[in-house]
């Protein structure tokens, strides 16, 4: 499975009955919010840790696709 930046949710829909599950995964991630996340002193050590990881594999990308 790909890395999360957070838990899945859920959200249940009263008017159709349908429930649809919205997932958090890095790689979708817009790129500024990546880097606040892996500056941001109050995040968790192991999340900084994640997005940083996504932001050099995103860069090492970006190299190879030129």
């Amino acid at each position: 499975m790909p890395e999360k930046l957070k838990k899945s949710v859920k959200t249940y829909n009263r008017k159709t009955g349908k429930t649809t599950i919205e997932h958090f995964y890095l790689h979708t991630t817009k790129l500024d919010e990546l880097t606040r996340i892996a500056n941001d002193e109050k995040a968790s050590p192991k999340l900084r840790m994640k997005c940083k990881r996504e932001l050099t594999r995103r860069k090492e990308n970006e190299v190879l696709a030129m």
